[in-house]
This record gives structure tokens, C-alpha cells and sequence, in this order.
């Protein structure tokens, strides 16, 4: 009987560790999913920006007025400046004297 009550006790310990690990790489997973499909969605978002200025960049005549306008794609998101770019959504953009695009930045 005592090797029976051993067994129980060993092979319970052991149940409530898997199963605890289990429970454990399943949030962790779910909090990594929930991480990546973030970073996805932003990075979506920013080739929709990049994609709506392109026109504008390529044909090298806009004005930055221009291409701020075009990288506004949501209006509820005010551009904004911070060290020497101009933020829209997820790009930021940089313009020379000239007024020309000089550098984007995520």
C-alpha cells in the first residue's frame, strides 16, 4: 500500500506540473500572437503610407504640404514634429531646404 500511495503522489505532482507548463506556453503564446499581429498591422499601415506618397516622391514636383496630405490616411492622426521629421501615422519624413523628400523613417 505504501508503494501504491507513492506512485499516487509522485504521478499527481507530476500531472499538476505539465499541466501547469501548458497553461503557461499557451498564454505565452496567445501574448505572442497578440505581439506579432501588432507589429504586422503597423507595419501594413506603413506601407499604405509609403505607397500613397510614392506618386508624389517619384514625380518630383510636389510640394511637402503634398505629400503630407497624401501620407494622411487617417484623420484622426495629426502630424506632428520631432527631431527633424515630420511624423504622419507610422512614417516619419524628413524634407530638405529645397522642400524636397529627403528621408523617411519608421
Amino acid at each position: 500500500m505504501r508503494k501504491q500511495t507513492i506512485a499516487n503522489i509522485v504521478l499527481s505532482i507530476t500531472l499538476l506540473a505539465t499541466n501547469a507548463w501548458w497553461a503557461y506556453n499557451t498564454i505565452d503564446f496567445g501574448i505572442t500572437h497578440t505581439y506579432a499581429m501588432q507589429a504586422c498591422e503597423e507595419d501594413s499601415q506603413a506601407l499604405k503610407q509609403t505607397m500613397a506618397i510614392l506618386p508624389l516622391v517619384a514625380s518630383n514636383s510636389s510640394s511637402p504640404a503634398e505629400v503630407i496630405t497624401a501620407a494622411m490616411l487617417w484623420p484622426d492622426e495629426e502630424p506632428f514634429e520631432k527631431e527633424g521629421f515630420t511624423w504622419i501615422g507610422r512614417l516619419g519624413l524628413r524634407f530638405d531646404a529645397q522642400g524636397k523628400l529627403a528621408e523617411v523613417s519608421r
